[in-house]
């Protein structure tokens, strides 16, 4: 990391994030002193393009401690050559979040059926009703002779329930949803999209929604947004790739995005946005930054 009160050279801007990410694994380590702070002070006053990209790292960083294994994780004193660090701590955090996020994941294993993230399962139940179980989901099965009850412990599944004099009940983190005869889909939050058939939940009668089509196109492979806010469309990302997508100015959140984009790309849907919006992403190990 430079760090002079003389006219500086103009130096790459990838030069300078990864000079930014070093001092943040620095003042973060535990071991930076007053003085370190201090000379981050200046190295971050000696022109705009040094201002950018300091903004940049600390809002990277701020992101990043949002998990709380990140959160309790203390970064190892700086050995290495400065342009191996960033990279280094990136690595030790993404393997700590991907063992809190397996340790988590281990009661939904164990489920009936389940799906790994960007995965999609079709199933036929024994009573020939059919399930599209989405992208990290899982689904337990429990039938009786008076009730065809499953529950939804992670993700979204789409039901097309046979007919069938018992009730087809489905148990989410919300009130429990039931249907018969009906294509609907199911969130675990207990959002509800009818598509077509006789389905309510508890005793409020549903609608078919008019984007129905849309809101369970993932079933048929696509992303479906129509004006919808950028926030909105990166936390549904989110769902079908690994790693987290992080929205670096949260003016940003509330820009309307439109268009039809395929689950087998997930990254695709980034790069339209930066060709059509004029945004950018940065990628790092489980991580893409939205600015």
């Amino acid at each position: 990391m430079t760090d002079t009160l003389s006219m500086p050279v103009p130096q790459p801007i990838s030069d300078l994030s990864d000079d930014a990410l070093d001092w943040q694994v620095l003042l973060h380590s535990g071991n930076a002193s007053a003085a370190d702070q201090a000379r981050y002070l200046r190295w971050r006053a000696l022109s705009p393009a040094h201002a950018e990209a300091a903004c940049e790292a600390e809002a990277l960083w701020q992101s990043l401690g949002h998990t709380p294994t990140a959160q309790a994780f203390q970064a190892p004193p700086l050995r290495r050559p400065k342009r191996h660090w960033a990279a280094g701590i990136a690595a030790s955090l993404m393997l700590l979040v991907a063992g809190y996020g397996s340790w988590q994941q281990i009661p939904l294993w164990l489920a009936d059926y389940h799906t790994a993230m960007g995965e999609r399962q079709h199933i036929t139940l024994a009573d020939g009703s059919r399930v599209v179980l989405n992208s990290a989901s899982a689904l337990n099965v429990a039938f009786t002779a008076s009730e065809r009850r499953v529950t939804l412990r992670a993700g979204e599944a789409l039901f097309e329930t046979a007919e069938d004099p018992r009730p087809f009940v489905v148990e989410t983190a919300a009130q429990p949803v039931q249907g018969n005869a009906a294509t609907f889909s199911v969130r675990r939050d207990g959002h509800v999209v009818l598509a077509k058939g006789d389905a309510w939940a508890g005793s409020q009668n549903l609608a078919v929604s008019p984007d129905a089509s849309a809101q369970t196109a993932w079933q048929r492979g696509k992303l479906i947004f129509n004006g919808k806010p950028l926030g909105q469309v990166l936390a549904e990302l989110e769902r079908y790739q690994h790693g987290r997508i992080v929205l670096s100015d949260s003016k940003l959140a509330a820009l309307e995005v439109s268009g039809v984009f395929d689950l087998g790309e997930p990254q695709a849907l980034l790069h339209t946005l930066e060709q059509r919006y004029g945004l950018k992403v940065t990628y790092l190990p489980w991580l893409a930054v939205v600015y």
